[in-house]
This record gives C-alpha cells, structure tokens and sequence, in this order.
C-alpha cells in the first residue's frame, strides 16, 4: 500500500490529489479535505497523512511504520547521516524478516526475542551492531508510541545483556600506523605541493575527524592553536521506495558527539605550522584550507591518496579514521594523560578515548623491569 503507485491509487477513491498545493515560501505541502487541512514539509509525508486519515493506522505492519518514522525524521531534519545509518541497518538485518511483516501493535516481547537470537546466532553480528539494530527498533517504537498507535514500547521489556554475551568479539586485530611508518609517509610528502599530500601530512599532526580536518579555514588558526569550530557533513535524503540518496556535502557549526567537548583547541607543533604556512603560499585564495578546483577534498579521494601512498611505500594502509587512532596512542605511550586526550579528540567522557589507544606489544623498558622485578 506503500509503494508509490499503489498508495496513490488507494487515496484517489477518496479525494482528487490533483488539489494537492505546494507553498514555496515555507515549503510545505497541504491539501484541504472536509474543511481539514493536511500538511507535510514533502509529498510522501503527505500521501501517508491521508492514508493514516483514510485508513487507519492500527493496522500499519512494523515496516510500515519504519517508513513513516523515517519519513517524519526527514522531515524534522534530523541529521542525515544518521537517517542513512539507521537505513543500513533496517535493510540488512531488520526488512527481510517476520518481525518487519507483523502488526507494530501485535509486536511482543517474545516476537523480539525470537528476532534477536536469530541475528545473534552462531556470534554472526558484533556489540556493536547490535546496539544499532535495537536503536533502529526503539525509535520505530517510541513513534508509534507518540502517535498513541501502541501503548508500550515492547523492546523496553527485553534483557538485551543476553543477546550481547551472543555476539562476537570486538576485533583487536585493528592496529595503527607505527612512529616509523608514519616518519616514512611524512618524509614521503614532505617535498609534494599537491592538495592531499599536504592534508595527509596535516592529519598525522592532529587527533581529529576527517571532516573536521576538510572543515579548517585559515582563520582558526591563530597563535599555535587550531580551532575546532565546525565540521564537514555529507548530506543525504530518502526516495519514494526508501532509498538513501547522497545530495553533497555541508559545513556545520557544530561537532559530533558532545557540543560541550567538541568545540575545542588543538596545540599545533612548529612542523603542522609549517605544512599551513605551505599550503597558504600554494593556495591562498581558497576558504576553506584544503580545497582542490574550488571544492573541498573528501573522504573517499583523501582515502584513495593515502591508500596509494602506502602501497609506494610497501606499507599496510590503514585508513584516515586510524590517523586518528595513531596520534592518540602516541600520545598516551608517550604519557599525556588520557584525560588530556580525551579534550584533544573531543569526547565527552575517557571510555571512549580508550577505545582510541591500541596497545602494542611491550617495549624494551617494560620487558627490563618485570625482568627485574619478577626474575
């Protein structure tokens, strides 16, 4: 009933959609029924309002009412990236199963139970990904929940700790760049006066997240201290038949996670000076700082450089998100405290920063003193 064609076919027995009207200056789509406005910031929205009107909602199945959350989301403008990341989740594990097909207020405890064993057997799915899975669900339930279609959230019944003891390991197969791989990639680029050479060498001075690092404009550098002041963000929007669509990318004023710790000073050493002086001298007509053809570089070409890089260098590429991992774990080896390092990467709290610093094996002073102690 939700596809397109169908639904409209539905609606039309009903009221002529042809009377549906579109207000430019506030974009917003309305029609008038039985002296009863209807209005939506988009089409679909609509159409699924005059549904719900026509038919009733109680007998929405659990996929459609997935459809109507992540329409009104859109909507609401919530953050895209996040929208295409519950997308992913909803259409690999959650869109072909039983669970999608049954009535959201027929939905039990019992019903979840049986989905979460199912995608948790045989250690088939990490912590992780479980927890994205259940966030998908919940915020499916809590809507359903405001617009009085069920009573209780179900999911809110369940005892999650069983099914996280089913799930697989966290893989600590991941590692960083070494201090030597990463003096070789710098020595590497040093003499380079490309865009992304100059990037790459940039990132392996910091501690921040990519599009943090495509967001820095000259003007947040001032006496030794880089500005955290926005970052990149691409921007995404759903279609009629629930597909994710990239639209580009935008610069915001705000920073993932926690806005109290994200806005934050960044100390640069006179080599992370020197690759700015650089790249003004090379480009200094441009807004942003690493811009290439009047557009900023994004993850997946920064990616690509740094990927060709290693291979030149017969170095296992770690991508751009391990930089970040890399200079952390530097930092702490090196004895910075973690909740300095926290501040540095801007998290809210040092759980998280642990996650960052990946240990390597002992060093030789390790090995000398338990020697001495334990021998």
């Amino acid at each position: 009933m939700y596809e397109h064609m169908k639904l409209e076919k539905e609606l039309s027995q009903h009221c002529d959609l042809t009377k549906i009207k579109y207000r430019e200056e506030i974009n917003q789509y309305y029609i008038v029924i039985k002296r009863k406005q209807f209005t939506a910031n988009n089409r679909d929205a609509l159409l699924l309002k005059l549904y719900d009107y026509f038919y009733g909602a109680q007998n929405r199945t659990l996929e459609e009412s997935y459809r109507e959350w992540m329409l009104w989301r859109q909507e609401i403008k919530t953050n895209s990236k996040t929208i295409r990341e519950n997308a992913n989740e909803w259409n690999s594990y959650i869109a072909d199963s039983e669970l999608a097909t049954l009535r959201t207020k027929d939905i039990t405890v019992e019903h979840l139970e049986n989905f979460l064993y199912s995608i948790t057997a045989d250690f088939a799915i990490t912590s992780k990904r479980l927890t994205n899975i259940t966030v998908v669900l919940n915020g499916i339930f809590k809507h359903s929940v405001s617009l009085k279609l069920i009573p209780h959230n179900p999911l809110s019944d369940v005892d999650l700790k069983q099914f996280r003891k089913r799930c697989m390991p966290k893989n600590t197969s991941k590692d960083n760049y070494t201090i030597e791989e990463r003096k070789r990639i710098l020595e590497y680029l040093a003499d380079r006066e490309d865009i992304y050479a100059l990037a790459i060498q940039l990132d392996f001075y910091l501690c921040v997240r990519i599009g943090e690092l495509f967001a820095i404009k000259y003007s947040d550098i001032e006496n030794g201290l880089l500005h955290i002041n926005r970052s990149m963000r691409g921007t995404y929007e759903l279609d009629k038949e629930m597909n994710i669509i990239a639209k580009g990318f935008t610069n915001e004023e705000r920073i993932k996670g926690n806005q109290s710790t994200g806005f934050r000073q960044i100390p640069l050493t006179d080599k992370a000076l020197a690759i700015v002086e650089k790249t003004r001298c090379l480009y200094p007509d441009t807004e942003y700082l690493f811009m290439r053809d009047g557009r900023q570089l994004v993850l997946n070409t920064f990616n690509m450089e740094l990927k060709r890089t290693c291979q030149k260098l017969g170095i296992k590429y770690r991508s751009s998100h391990q930089i970040r991992f890399t200079v952390a774990t530097m930092l702490y080896e090196q004895g910075v405290s973690i909740t300095k390092i926290s501040a540095l990467l801007g998290h809210a709290d040092t759980a998280t920063t642990w996650h960052y610093i990946r240990k390597n094996n002992p060093d030789e002073s390790t090995i000398n003193t338990m020697k001495a102690l334990l021998d």
